[in-house]
């Protein structure tokens, strides 16, 4: 008889699994189930994928990048879904319809959508890129944790997606909250330009053989470029700034304005694709360069990127495609922005929205040194094209300070890694290496404290003496950190800006600014105005943490309303802004007891562009002649050195000097012989430098740097040079032998420590094992017994069977033993006890030797991995184990990223001198990169380049198209094309007319 109270709970269950039942059978299949769940989440943020594809490939790649440079700032992108270009949104889409697959030799049809097939089999990627867990990592060689987080994700970054149905918020030409008069503006150089040396050799006509040879080079070269452009244009990533090349999807780490497109139309036109630099053309006028997926706009990324792409590819077309300057000026106009603050030093990460770009703001006190020297080049040529003076005003500025202040440094000659740029010293920031130059009249635009809205008139815009004609508001060091904002507020660029203000950007925020809490506002509310510095302060958003010094800054939202919105105005706060400073120039950030100078990552282009200036302006200002002597000078007496190599070749590199002025370090000066792929452009840069300012001992420094980083691809396993790695200095320039010895040491750092630890341990197992044989010996007789040639075999050591020793391989040791541990002993030993087995020197306990019949599974230990092995194992299992070729100490990151330096060295070389032998270098690397970096949508980033099957990053970065292919096809064409006496190539290798 069935008990209803008995039953009762299985019934119920009975009754919802049949319902749930029913529910799930109604719709059509389980995908279409699992669809509308995952549609249901989209509008609170993108999907991201952690599978993985065939054979390990990451499919999405959610790893965090490491881009140590300016160009490079690695942070990790999520991949966002596929979007295909609308066709219905202007005229100019309307024209180019669908994009088309370019015909390439290796493919007769249309390239599929399906699943991406790896080339070959890859390695797993690790969990992270740290290839030795033995050595700690170097903070010399790769920064401490706050630079990590200043680094990554701003230069690159890709935000979440934006809710459906919100209305694009577009920028707006904002009234200069401090602008130039008419009369105080930089004019552009005019005149005859100077006699500048030529650069190219003179070339001989070549035999039809070597013409033969040369053009099947170059059709590989032009084909892999072909592969990469169609992957591009398929529906998947037309108009993406980014092709993932693996999955076939895309990503928008650049503002989300077809960064690819932009950036390879040079490209185009000098692979002679006329057509489709046309349709790319044309595309060019979709992009709305007044909006963004991105709140802030990277300054430096932006206009190597973007505007010199426009500009290049104005240049070489002749003109022909007026929307090419008309975007570029569109483009410009809108980073204008980021130069109007108190000192005219720009923002590196500009929050372009109305609502944070109204106020007035001062630049960062902590800004990456290459992003905000590297952008002469483009807007110097943007105003020869244009005849505006503006834009070469902005740029002259920033050069003018680098100029006081570069025989001022902790290092003459050279600048730090980082930079105030603020222009505002605070009363607990330390003295200033030089005095800025304001009292030397009205002409200086720097103002050291905010002009109230009300005293600022379009019509009669307010003096820039810096101490006439001011309605200022000024608090003191104690006043109460609680703030308010008016119009006329200067507000401080916080230190880390330029993430998007997501969840993970409030964390760092409040990493930075030391505040545990952020408030986010509705879209379409007003932000809070006003907060209170310090453990409880209520923060809106990214932009509004404070710098290192806890200073506070403005409460305006960055991402806001349209110009017009209901802002607060000073009525609704008192005017409470904490601007107590002293104007001043260029300095080192506040706090910096330790600065590192290199020309590598985060610095690299503020010293490539000093002679690329001088030559675009046609040699007519000296003063980018006496900084590059400066630069140069103090490059090659305290950065360059000379690295032991097994092969003994005479190469050069240029590593990182550190200068510690800490209380305890005072004066402290270190060079890390730090060798990185982004440094490869430097003997380039020493070989046009060796022309250009008639300094011919530098080109054979040129070569021999060069030859490094051709050494580095040679070295690896995949014939490709790793990211980042150590390398061993030589005493002398002169003669360097191999000392295998000394790279041993290098290669095991912490030996003595090991050692001590391992004769502890031994010491101690030592007296636990005594204590535990006189335990087993006083209650129980032994049970095992020897067996196999008692009377013949060697003498062994009493081991007990059991207790902490019997886990333990003692063999391993005996370089470091006591002299009291006996060794095996030559002669045989009659009746042996039972409690003894074999040890035989380095192996542990040889298990033959032991009584079959006997019970011995409780009581004969296993042989164990020795935790401290002696030295030279050590050493060579690390060579093995972690693939390390001779010359590395260490690798700091193994990827290979489709990174251009070395080749570009390499082009210019062979421009330069005319040797053969460097494209036989360049077509070897070529190669290599070809055999391990393709895949089915183009070329993919690989994880490590001393494997011999490496993973693939599934990333493309616009620069493979824009650089890397580009000068692996100047290489190889005649040297009249893109000669280096008729144009200059920025840091994006976007050529630019010299004045003639």
């Amino acid at each position: 008889m069935l008990r209803f109270r008995r039953y009762r709970v299985f019934l119920v269950f009975a009754v919802i699994t049949v319902a749930a039942l029913y529910h799930f059978t109604s719709v059509r299949d389980w995908e279409e189930a699992k669809a509308a769940s995952v549609e249901s989440l989209k509008k609170y943020g993108p999907q991201r994928s952690t599978s993985t594809g065939q054979l390990g490939v990451l499919v999405t790649p959610l790893a965090t990048q490491e881009r140590a440079s300016a160009r490079n700032t690695v942070g990790g992108t999520a991949s966002l879904p596929a979007a295909s270009p609308s066709t219905a949104t202007t005229s100019a889409r309307q024209t180019l319809g669908s994009p088309m697959v370019i015909p390439t030799p290796s493919s007769t049809s249309q390239m599929p959508t399906a699943a991406v097939k790896p080339v070959k089999p890859v390695d797993k990627p690790p969990t992270n890129d740290t290839t030795s867990s033995t050595t700690p990592e170097s903070e010399s060689t790769r920064g401490s944790n706050n630079d990590q987080l200043m680094q990554e994700g701003q230069g690159r970054r890709e935000p979440a997606a934006p809710l459906k149905n919100t209305p694009a918020i577009h920028w707006v030409q904002q009234l200069e909250h401090f602008p130039i008069p008419s009369e105080s503006v930089i004019p552009i150089p005019t005149g005859r330009p100077s006699s500048i040396p030529k650069i190219q050799h003179v070339f001989r006509d070549e035999s039809s053989i070597a013409r033969i040879e040369r053009e099947k080079k170059l059709a590989a070269v032009k084909e892999a470029f072909q592969h990469s452009w169609a992957g591009y244009k398929r529906p998947q990533s037309w108009l993406q700034d980014e092709l993932s090349p693996v999955s076939g999807n895309s990503r928008n780490p650049f503002c989300g304005w077809a960064a690819t497109l932009v950036d390879t139309l040079d490209t185009l036109w000098i692979m002679g694709m006329e057509e489709e630099f046309q349709q790319a053309a044309l595309a060019v006028g979709e992009i709305d360069f007044t909006t963004s997926i991105r709140s802030d706009i990277p300054l430096f990324e932006t206009t190597i990127r973007y505007l010199g792409g426009l500009i290049a590819a104005h240049d070489l077309s002749g003109g022909k495609y007026k929307v090419l300057l008309n975007k570029a000026v569109e483009l410009a106009d809108v980073l204008m922005g980021a130069f109007d603050t108190p000192n005219r030093m720009p923002i590196t990460y500009y929050f372009w929205k109305p609502t944070f770009a109204s106020q007035p703001h001062r630049a960062s006190t902590r800004v990456v040194l290459a992003e905000i020297g590297s952008l002469s080049v483009e807007f110097t040529r943007l105003a020869q094209i244009t005849k505006q003076a503006k834009y070469y005003d902005a740029v002259a500025r920033i050069t003018n300070e680098f100029e006081m202040w570069q025989n001022n440094t902790k290092l003459p000659g050279l600048w730090p890694r980082y930079v105030d740029a603020s222009g505002c010293k605070k009363p607990d920031q330390s003295a200033t290496v030089y005095k800025h130059s304001l009292d030397s009249g009205p002409n200086q635009n720097v103002m050291p404290n905010a002009v109230l809205a009300e005293n600022r008139n379009p019509a009669n815009p307010p003096s820039l003496h810096p101490y006439k004609s001011l309605a200022t508001v000024e608090i003191s060091a104690n006043t109460s950190p609680t703030l308010s904002v008016t119009r006329g507020a200067v507000v401080e660029t916080p230190v880390g800006v330029g993430l998007e203000p997501d969840d993970n950007d409030a964390k760092f925020a409040n990493k930075v600014a030391g505040i545990s809490k952020i408030t986010k506002v509705p879209i379409g509310e007003d932000p809070p105005l006003v907060g209170n510095i310090g453990e409880s302060a209520v923060l809106d958003k990214r932009q509004l943490a404070m710098d290192k010094l806890g200073d506070s800054v403005s409460g305006v939202e960055a991402s806001g309303q349209q110009s017009g919105s209901s802002l607060k105005t000073a009525q609704d706060h008192p005017p409470i802004v904490k601007v107590d400073c002293e104007p001043q120039g260029l300095t080192s950030p506040p706090g910096s007891w330790r600065e590192d100078f290199t020309i590598g990552a985060m610095a690299d282009s503020i010293y490539e562009y000093l002679p690329k200036q001088h030559m675009l302006l046609g040699g007519l200002v000296p003063q980018y002649k006496k900084m590059y002597d400066s630069a140069s000078d103090a490059m090659t007496k305290n950065l360059l050195f000379r690295p032991m190599v097994p092969g003994e070749e005479d190469i050069l590199v240029l590593g990182t000097a550190s200068i510690n002025e800490s209380p305890d370090i005072p004066g402290n000066t270190q060079l890390s012989p730090q060798q990185q792929h982004l440094l490869c452009f430097a003997g380039g840069m020493y070989a046009v430098g060796a022309k250009v300012f008639n300094r011919e001992a530098d080109l054979d420094i040129a070569a021999k740097l060069t030859d490094g980083c051709v050494w580095a691809y040679d070295a690896t396993t995949t014939g490709i040079m790793a990211e980042d790695f150590l390398m061993m200095p030589c005493e002398t320039m002169n003669q360097c032998k191999w000392n295998q010895t000394r790279w041993y040491e290098e290669l095991d750092p912490f030996r003595s420590l090991r050692e001590q630890n391992h004769l502890a341990q031994a010491q101690a197992q030592l007296a636990m094992a005594a204590d535990q044989e006189a335990k087993t010996s006083s209650t129980v007789e032994p049970t095992i017994a020897l067996v196999a040639s008692a009377k013949a075999g060697p003498t062994v050591e009493t081991i007990p069977t059991s207790g902490p020793l019997a886990r333990r391989q003692l063999g391993a040791i005996e370089n470091v033993l006591p002299t009291s541990v006996s060794k095996v002993s030559s002669k045989p030993k009659e009746n042996l006890p039972s409690t003894q087995v074999v040890a035989e020197d380095r192996k542990g306990i040889d298990a033959q030797a032991i009584n079959p019949e006997a019970d011995i599974t409780s009581t004969v230990p296993s042989p164990v991995y020795d935790p401290y092995p002696a030295h030279e194992e050590y050493v060579q299992n690390r060579i093995i184990n972690e693939r390390i070729p001779g010359g590395v100490s260490e690798f700091s990151s193994r990827k290979y990223i489709l990174r251009p330096e070395a080749i570009e060295s390499v082009f210019i070389m062979y421009r330069v001198t005319g040797d053969e032998t460097w494209r036989e270098k360049g077509w070897r690397m070529f190669n290599a990169v070809q055999n391990y970096t393709r895949v089915e949508f183009g070329y993919s980033a690989i994880g490590d380049v001393t494997s011999d099957s490496p993973y693939h990053l599934d990333e493309m970065e616009s620069f493979w198209l824009a650089e890397t292919l580009k000068y692996y096809y100047l290489l190889f064409s005649t040297p009249d094309t893109i000669s280096l006496d008729d144009y200059v190539l920025n840091t994006e290798a976007h050529p630019f007319l010299r004045p003639k």
